[in-house]
C-alpha cells in the first residue's frame, strides 16, 4: 500500500493511511490504526466504515500540479478534503482546484 498525506506534514502510526486498488482508477482508503476505511455518505460527510461498501471507493486523480485528488466513485463532484488544521470538510462544497483537497501519496 501507499500513505496519504496532506502536503507538509509528518508521517506517524496514529494518521497512517494506506491506499489499495480496487479496480482501474479506484481506490480504497483504510486506517492502520483505526482498523477503518474511510467512506464519505451521500451529503459528502466523512466517516469511518468497519465494513468495505461503496462508499469506501474513490477515483484517485491526479492533477497538474502532481498532488492527487480522491473523489468519491458513488457520489460524483465529492471530493474527500482536510482542512489547514486537519477537520473534514465537507465533499459537496470542495472541488480539486481547491488545495484543501490535494494529497501526497507516498510509498
Amino acid at each position: 500500500g501507499t500513505a496519504l498525506c496532506p502536503p507538509d506534514s509528518h508521517v506517524s502510526s496514529v494518521g497512517l493511511l494506506e491506499i489499495s486498488p480496487v479496480e482501474r482508477g479506484v481506490v480504497s482508503i483504510f486506517g492502520v490504526r483505526s482498523g477503518l476505511f474511510v467512506a464519505m455518505n451521500s451529503k459528502g460527510k466523512l466517516y469511518g466504515s468497519t465494513h468495505f461498501n461503496d462508499e469506501c471507493k474513490f477515483k484517485e486523480i491526479l492533477l497538474p500540479n502532481n498532488y492527487n485528488a480522491y473523489e468519491s466513485r458513488i457520489y460524483p463532484g465529492m471530493y474527500i478534503a482536510l482542512s489547514k488544521n486537519g477537520r473534514t470538510k465537507k465533499g459537496n462544497k470542495v472541488s480539486p482546484t481547491m488545495t484543501v483537497t490535494h494529497f501526497l501519496p507516498r510509498i
